[in-house]
């Protein structure tokens, strides 16, 4: 018996629905509702009666929430002692995102948390997509936030921020007065992130159902790279128009409407990795910033 199945089966008891269980346990529906069937498969009666109002416990179901949320209670106070005794290490906080997020979002998003935390000590690891997911797969960091909405292997994943790659140009550009459509993107150089990824992985995804072939001049390891190249008038790229604000104001870059990507950005986490008091505050605080930004945006 795994205790995770327990935990999504006295969740999904208390809130009386799987959604609700999901919701407080910060996963997926499809997750919780995968635990839960776990549990029934070994316990191999029903646990769970399923009606549209929600879930209740069966009779048997019953029998199992008294005695499974007293071992999980039992479980969290040996936790918490568990987490006094690490000391200083309940004030860190370990957590890699891809460069995106880890250049543009994160040092405000890490400022918002500080201001509410002052004795945390941030360590943040930025890289790209592959090396999140490498880092938070070995247990290395407990979660991670990544560019793109399909995650491969063993995670847990949470989607966090809808995003919007957009073609970049200097500002001279004549896409910048005429628009661009998809079609025309192959007859200008481009310049592509390196392999790994999750920009370009989106991008090569995108252009490849649509038929559109680019015209790859460079590759380069960072944003930062990329929008001087663009600047330096070398050619266009896709990038978050998150990225780009501030260069758009000063002048330095410019926006080609007409054509665009939409993807998403994701939390993962390891389900085996345990995420100390801090980490799970951060993972909270992230996720109710995101959901406000997202209802203000709609």
């Amino acid at each position: 018996m795994k205790l995770r199945s327990l935990q999504a089966f006295c969740a999904a008891v208390e809130e009386g629905s799987v959604s609700g269980a999901a919701q407080r346990m910060y996963l997926s529906q499809p997750s919780v509702s995968e635990r839960l069937a776990e549990l029934e498969r070994e316990a191999r009666v029903p646990l769970l009666k399923r009606s549209r109002r929600g879930v209740e416990p069966t009779e048997h179901g019953r029998l199992l929430y008294e005695q499974a949320r007293r071992a999980l209670d039992e479980v969290e106070g040996v936790e918490e002692v568990l987490h006094t005794l690490r000391g200083r290490r309940d004030s860190r906080l370990y957590v890699a995102a891809s460069s995106t997020l880890g250049e543009h979002l994160f040092p405000a998003w890490l400022r918002g948390f500080r201001e509410r935390e002052p004795g945390v000590l941030p360590e943040l690891f930025v890289g790209n997509t592959r090396e999140v997911l490498s880092l938070v797969g070995r247990g290395t960091v407990a979660f991670g936030v990544i560019e793109g909405g399909e995650v491969r292997g063993a995670f847990e994943s949470v989607p966090l921020l809808e995003d919007e790659l957009v073609v970049v140009v200097a500002p001279g550009h004549p896409w910048v007065r005429e628009g661009v459509e998809a079609g025309k993107l192959g007859s200008e150089p481009f310049i592509s992130r390196e392999k790994g990824s999750g920009t370009r992985e989106v991008i090569e995804r995108a252009v490849s159902e649509m038929g559109i072939v680019l015209d790859v001049r460079m590759e380069l390891g960072s944003t930062g790279a990329i929008k001087e190249a663009i600047e330096a008038g070398l050619g266009f790229s896709l990038l978050s128009r998150e990225t780009i604000r501030l260069e758009i104001e000063a002048g330095h870059l410019a926006v080609a409407e007409g054509f665009s990507i939409p993807r998403r950005f994701t939390m993962i986490r390891n389900p085996s990795a345990e995420l100390n008091p801090t980490e799970r505050k951060f993972f909270e605080y992230l996720l109710g910033l995101c959901r406000r930004d997202l209802s203000q945006r709609v």
